[in-house]
């Protein structure tokens, strides 16, 4: 149990983070968490590779950042991937200065997408990165609600997509198993 200026501290430290991570803090986990700005660009990327249509939904819509998050801090994840991942923020915010002077967020759509493309292309870490981004997205978008994405089962519904049964509780999911 945390007493006085460690519950503080703790208190302090759980109101910045997202509220799907919030709720998750008692699994055992090694947390490497995006700062609000690592969030706000992988957001932006998420939200560039997959974005919200007339009749589907986006990145945001299903929660990709948080469960991203999620993901890269549970037990047992590869931390080459964890890295590559955290990693490859700052690259992207590197290239993107060294070829516009600007941050990724501020760029309009065009350069997004040739800055997006050139790393695809022309860089290893660029390539595995996307590759790892879309990888998650994926998921968030047909993981089952209780891993906090997918709200309101909304990638499914667009996919009509019939899930597995039975369907895991909240107690028994990836990360809570012993």
């Amino acid at each position: 149990m945390l007493r006085g200026g460690a519950a503080l501290a703790t208190a302090a430290a759980l109101a910045g983070l997202p509220y799907a991570l919030r709720r998750d803090l008692t699994r055992e986990t090694s947390f490497v968490l995006f700062s609000k700005q690592q969030h706000d660009t992988v957001s932006a990327v998420q939200e560039h590779l997959f974005p919200k249509g007339p009749d589907s939904p986006g990145a945001a819509e299903v929660k990709a950042t948080a469960y991203l998050e999620w993901a890269i801090t549970t037990t047992g994840i590869d931390p080459d991937t964890r890295n590559t991942i955290v990693n490859g923020i700052g690259r992207l915010e590197d290239a993107s200065y060294e070829r516009s002077n600007v941050p990724f967020n501020e760029m309009n759509f065009e350069y997004k997408e040739q800055l997006l493309r050139y790393l695809a292309d022309n860089t290893r870490w660029g390539r595995a990165w996307l590759s790892l981004l879309l990888y998650y997205l994926l998921e968030a978008l047909l993981s089952d609600p209780a891993y906090g994405s997918n709200p309101g089962e909304i990638g499914w519904q667009w996919l009509q997509h019939q899930p597995g049964f039975p369907r895991p509780p909240a107690d028994k999911i990836y990360g809570k198993l012993r």
